[in-house]
């Protein structure tokens, strides 16, 4: 046994062994009075309170009782993980939207939507930690009501998904990779956007930019990539 667990145990039995001592006195106390018929009830109402108490503090019992309530067949329980990956090209009279911001730059993804590389990732990392296919599936570059929408809109989506599954964003992290601009400065406002779409914390978003050293489209400043890792509970 855990030592959390024999410390949830004897605080119990120890709660225990106390209501009996107060209902005992209590009854002796008041035996044949009307306060003694309420206060009868006492120790009861206590009890109860008990376990509401150890119900709402435990996770390990909301979880479960979060998945009695999924399909038959369907345990999610635990820990998830899930990767994503994304590339856009990069041409002139196009927005640089990362991580749900406007990134000044000479040049800007092209993609159906607003060419989000970093959202794009991690939609499918969040996507494929919850076994919920990919972004493709969910929002098709051949639905036009996706045409130059946000990209946050996918992530807020995707949360909704998740939720739907009772499952919870534990910590996600990612890798953009580009030749230029520099991202650093601009990951602050990044992780608060992500953050919001996703109902998180930014101490739970970590973003990090790498160079491709010249090589390849990337390297070239022909393209923009992105990887991400997602972690959920559930």
């Amino acid at each position: 046994m855990r030592a959390k667990d024999w410390i949830r145990t004897v605080l119990f039995w120890s709660l225990m062994v106390s209501l009996s001592v107060v209902w005992a006195r209590m009854n002796t106390f008041g035996r044949g009075t009307r306060l003694g018929e309420v206060v009868d009830f006492l120790p009861v109402v206590l009890v109860f309170a008990l376990f509401v108490v150890v119900y709402a503090t435990d996770p390990g019992l909301r979880r479960k009782r979060r998945n009695d309530t999924l399909p038959l067949g369907v345990n999610i329980a635990g820990t998830r993980s899930g990767i994503g990956y994304d590339l856009h090209r990069l041409a002139e009279g196009r927005k640089l939207m990362i991580g749900g911001i406007e990134v000044p730059f000479d040049k800007g993804s092209v993609g159906h939507s607003d060419g989000d590389v970093l959202s794009h990732a991690l939609c499918d990392a969040l996507l494929g930690a919850a076994s919920l296919g990919d972004i493709g599936t969910h929002f098709p570059d051949t639905d036009p009501k996706w045409k130059g929408v946000s990209s946050l809109l996918f992530l807020e989506h995707t949360r909704k998904l998740l939720d739907d599954r009772r499952l919870d964003i534990s910590h996600v992290d990612a890798i953009v990779i580009c030749e230029r601009p520099k991202l650093g400065p601009h990951f602050p406002a990044m992780r608060a956007a992500l953050a919001k779409s996703l109902g998180i914390s930014i101490e739970q978003i970590n973003l990090k930019a790498k160079t491709n050293e010249g090589t390849g489209e990337i390297g070239r400043g022909e393209a923009i990539a992105a990887h991400a890792i997602a972690t959920l509970e559930g």
